[in-house]
């Protein structure tokens, strides 16, 4: 396994569920632009929510299952069950998921095992045929052009979802 399809995967994990819950991905790519607010990273994917939900927890909760979607999605192609809070790579996107939780469940013991709960489901979700093909498609696809503008990632996701 080369770390460039496993961060095409891992991307597509995240673009996949966005699309899914309603968001538009805006482009992807593997490696990432330098800036001094975000940890050097080895891909992107960039999602616009549009108006956010009335419903506050809703949208929390579209954002939380994207931001966990790419380990998920890592974590189903190496067939490990590392847990992101735990490891490098995905320590990012366990924080951002953990800050994003903290309205809905001030209590760390619950915010703990939501989140893990909410991975278990993604974890089912993720292995769905339909959804898995589309991690599949557009994973191929960033690996083989490095970076995928709306438009493209458009027409893979909206093949499998239509």
């Amino acid at each position: 396994m080369d770390d460039e399809t496993l961060t095409a995967y891992h991307e597509s994990g995240h673009a996949v569920i966005a699309y899914a819950l309603g968001g538009t991905v805006q482009g992807m790519q593997l490696g990432g632009e330098a800036d001094d607010w975000l940890p050097a990273r080895f891909g992107e994917c960039r999602i616009q929510w549009g108006r956010v939900d009335p419903d506050l927890d809703w949208q929390r909760k579209r954002e939380i299952l994207t931001i966990l979607a790419g380990p998920v999605a890592e974590m189903v192609y190496r067939d490990e069950p590392f847990h992101p809070a735990f490891y490098g790579p995905w320590q990012h996107d366990w924080a951002q998921a953990w800050r994003t939780a903290t309205p809905m469940w001030a209590d760390e013991r619950q915010r703990m095992a939501a989140l893990e709960k909410i991975m278990v489901e993604l974890r089912r979700q993720v292995q769905l045929d339909r959804v898995w093909a589309a991690i599949a498609a557009l994973s191929d696809e960033l690996v083989a052009h490095e970076m995928l503008e709306e438009e493209r990632v458009e027409d893979i996701l909206e093949f499998w979802f239509r």
